[in-house]
């Protein structure tokens, strides 16, 4: 009697934790190569969720040297598709939007065209060709 108490525990226990399993399977960790194109030094990472507007800030060790500098970046989320926020030595700030993190690897940071920046300083580039690896159209 006490054999099949135990087994039918074991059972129950089991079935428990495969039941959390999914939701911590959802979380991975990210590795991305940020390579710095723009002329300015990049100063601060921000990431957000795509669409969502939360940007979380990121840490990116050392600035990161305008003309071919780079970096590897890491964080943990649950999607592969996220905004990516940059600060640069001048001030300025840009958003490259809806980028797959889980099908590119690295993204080259481009010079910031005149004209691009909106009126609050943000310019938004969501050009597929600035992600390395984008899959073909």
């Amino acid at each position: 009697m006490r054999s099949s108490l135990a087994a039918v525990l074991t059972v129950v226990a089991v079935v428990s934790f495969a039941a959390v399993l999914p939701v911590q399977a959802g979380t991975r960790t990210h590795y991305f190569e940020l390579i710095n194109r723009a002329h300015d030094r990049l100063v601060a990472l921000a990431v957000a969720p795509a669409g969502s507007g939360r940007f979380q800030p990121r840490p990116l060790g050392e600035a990161i040297d305008g003309g071919g500098d780079s970096a590897t970046v890491e964080w943990t989320g649950e999607q592969c598709v996220y905004d990516l926020r940059f600060t640069f030595g001048n001030g300025r700030t840009v958003v490259y939007g809806d980028i797959d993190v889980c099908r590119n690897r690295s993204l080259r940071i481009q010079p910031l065209r005149p004209g691009r920046a909106r009126a609050d300083g943000v310019g938004i580039d969501t050009s597929p060709a600035a992600a390395d690896s984008a899959p073909a159209r």
